[in-house]
């Protein structure tokens, strides 16, 4: 049975009533009148909250939301004071997203209490934000202490942080109470148990912990003249009745809105472009979003959709932890990603080092160059006399696209925008060149100029998230991601063929097709190795090894496609100390010819075989070398402290994530602590470090007489030798 509920929202001190403003059941809103009244019905058991719009320029010191758990008669006096901010009236202010921080209470995966206070505390320093958004997945398993945490953390700073569910703060409903690493080891061996459990507890909704710490799961605000709608998409953690609700207070909540206010939405999950298109009837102008762990932003129609990277680990795109900073300004906003530095690491100067010593030779340098946008995974591209550089750029406005520069002297010949960041190298053949865009866009360019000859939309564009590069053989592009690949023809763009593989290409992989004879090898994540007929798209091979998505691209020596892989996945989380594998596959059927346990790492960053050697690159492990034949370990390197943390879901290592490269017969690594070390092939031993000042993830790239390096923070060197003697 409905109640009614009666009350006044006030100006405190002064008791005046307001006007206007947004009173909500969480179904029904209803707006004061000019003394401030309202009257709205509640169901009690449906109805979980009465929560009000705080207006701008004004703050709720004694909360905006009223419990209605144990309310079963009429409630009189349901009162809300609200006293003036005026710092929220203004329409110039900064706004930080953060998102993931997966607090759990114990043990070293994500993030302690302690971690997430200390990467709020820094980021109030560095970003001086007027509020901090948090849009979910704020524990590991939603369980009552790891939300208690996170309130506590937030409560460390003085910026009002503003929090969103996600699914993850519900799993310990969901799921019946089960602990984590009962869920993993059921999940890991497809337990039955665990199928009766998800629908035992299906239909029911799954936040009730959530709102008990944090209040309700859905609400809105005003600041700074727009409104900010806080919107949780994971459906199936609401019963059908609760998802109504949610709907219809999303959608009076926005038809409430004047049309000249611009609207920000924040969701958890990637907006599907359902969603978007629905959110289109009002004006919404940004869209913040969490989940994959990944860096991405792209325009859709008039709205910019921003999803940030984890606050307090690496992100699975092996962005670094940090968080989305909003510029909110009179008439428009700007979006950036902010990195936040590693705990306890200083970054070496950042100026050019003057020389490169390898073993008996010295390189000088002879020109730097500073991009528009920085150095992420894509190495640069040797085009003839020039290089192509694919630029590392998360905001709105933003620089993302592919620039041209002369390899000869670095000066920048042309710089082409594309509508979201090209994550990965593009593919050069003769005067054309492609690239493909996270949205998975894809560009055929002229090589002199930059100019766009054509481009085409994999299907699910623009919800893929490609980090693959193009490859290019016989006049045939060849682009995709886990989701499904595609065939181009090179001077047209007509798409030739489409071969679907998964259902989506989570999560953000790196390792691009590769072309072997009639074959195009795949690396799809957490499935296996894969060989596609370049003609048809037909998968002619497929081979169910463990490669997650932080692995190396595999290697093709001779007939044998050597790779990271075996079993199953890899905890990615945390290393157990237990060997991964290596693995070798025949490359015309996929057959396994050897799968040898040798790295003491969670997976391989990057392969190289070479002179019946495998040198591996990894997160934890450092620089290894096998032989090929044996297996045996012949020597281990490791480089120092990372500057920045971009290992997914890790923090404070000594990883690499730039693949292995031999240059003049020296062994060349590049390390996330900013150097650059030159390890003599056969011992391993190293023979020069160079500091650059800031994580080199991308492979150097040899040109005609030369060596580039390319740096996280968007600088290019290139070094000659000098023929000087060391």
């Amino acid at each position: 049975m409905a109640i009614e509920v009666r009350g006044r929202v006030m100006e405190d001190p002064s008791g005046r009533g307001l006007d206007g403003v947004s009173v909500s059941n969480g179904e029904r809103i209803v707006q004061t009148d000019g003394e401030g009244r309202y009257a709205l019905e509640v169901q009690p058991g449906a109805h979980r909250f009465v929560f009000v719009t705080v207006p701008d320029g004004f703050r709720a010191p004694s909360g905006f939301y009223r419990s209605a758990l144990d309310w079963t008669d009429a409630q009189e006096g349901v009162d809300f004071g609200l006293e003036p901010a005026p710092e929220r009236a203004g329409r110039r202010f900064r706004l930080a997203q953060i998102t993931d921080t997966h607090v759990v209470t114990e043990g070293e995966a994500h993030s302690s209490g302690e971690v997430l206070a200390e990467a709020l505390q820094q980021l109030v320093r560095e970003a001086e934000p007027d509020l901090i958004v948090a849009s979910g997945d704020l524990t590991d398993w939603g369980r009552l202490p790891e939300l208690t945490l996170f309130r506590q953390a937030v409560e460390t700073v003085s910026t009002p942080v503003f929090p969103l569910f996600g699914g993850h703060d519900g799993n310990e409903e969901r799921y019946g109470g089960i602990s984590v690493d009962e869920y993993l080891r059921m999940n890991a061996t497809n337990n039955p148990k665990l199928k009766e459990i998800v629908e035992k507890h299906a239909g029911r909704t799954s936040t009730r912990h959530f709102e008990a710490v944090l209040g309700p799961s859905y609400y809105s605000f005003d600041w700074g003249g727009r409104h900010f709608a806080f919107y949780p998409n994971e459906q199936s953690f609401f019963s059908s009745a609760d998802r109504e609700r949610k709907e219809r207070w999303f959608r009076a909540d926005l038809g409430l809105q004047p049309a000249d206010r611009e609207i920000v939405v924040v969701v958890h999950t990637p907006p599907p472009v359902s969603f978007l298109e629905a959110l289109g009837r009002y004006n919404v102008r940004l869209v913040l979003h969490g989940h994959w762990h990944s860096s991405k932003v792209f325009a859709y129609g008039d709205m910019v959709v921003a999803a940030a990277p984890p606050v307090c680990f690496g992100g699975i795109d092996t962005s670094p932890k940090g968080y989305r900073l909003v510029r909110f300004g009179e008439e428009d906003a700007a979006v950036e990603i902010r990195e936040l530095q590693s705990a306890g690491v200083s970054p070496p100067p950042g100026g050019a080092p003057p020389e490169i010593s390898l073993e008996g030779e010295v390189l000088r340098l002879c020109w730097e160059q500073r991009l528009p946008g920085g150095l992420h995974r894509a190495a640069p591209v040797p085009a003839g006399d020039r290089l192509l550089l694919s630029l590392r750029d998360e905001g709105d406005p933003g620089r993302s696209g592919i620039c041209c520069v002369e390899a000869r002297s670095g000066d920048l010949v042309w710089h082409t925008r594309t509508v979201a960041a090209v994550k990965n190298s593009a593919a050069v053949s003769g005067d054309v060149c492609a690239a493909v865009s996270i949205t998975g866009r894809v560009y055929g360019m002229e090589v002199a100029s930059g100019e766009v000859l054509w481009q085409a939309d994999l299907p699910g564009y623009p919800e893929r998230w490609i980090y693959t590069s193009p490859v290019i053989g016989d006049g045939m592009v060849y682009a995709g991601a886990k989701a499904g690949y595609a065939a181009y023809d090179l001077k047209t763009g007509a798409q030739q063929w489409y071969t679907p593989v998964e259902g989506s290409d989570n999560w953000a992989c790196y390792v691009s097709p590769q072309i072997c004879g009639n074959l195009l090898l795949l690396l799809v994540q957490r499935r296996g190795l894969m060989a596609l007929d370049r003609e048809t798209g037909d998968v002619v091979w497929e081979q169910p090894v463990g490669a997650d998505f932080p692995y190396a691209a595999p290697v093709v020596a001779g007939d044998l496609l050597v790779s990271g892989g075996g079993g199953s996945s890899s905890n990615l989380h945390h290393f157990s100390g237990e060997a991964s594998p290596l693995i070798a596959l025949r490359t015309d059927s996929g057959e396994v010819v050897w799968s040898r346990p040798v790295l003491p790492s969670s997976y391989p960053t990057g392969l190289l075989v070479r002179d019946g050697r495998i040198v591996a690159t990894t997160t934890e492990a450092g620089v290894l070398c096998f032989d090929l034949d044996s297996g045996a370990r012949l020597w281990r390197f490791q480089t120092g402290d990372d500057l920045l943390d971009m290992v997914p879901y890790r923090r404070g290592l000594r990883s690499i994530l730039a693949a292995p490269v031999v240059f003049e017969g020296r062994l060349l690594i590049c390390g996330c602590d900013g150097c650059l070390y030159v390890l003599d092939a056969a011992s391993g031993e190293c023979r020069g470090r160079t500091a650059f000042g800031s994580p080199i993830t991308v492979p150097p790239c040899a040109v005609e007489g030369g060596l580039v390096v390319g740096t996280y923070d968007g600088r290019i060197f290139c070094f000659e030798p000098s023929g000087d003697k060391t």
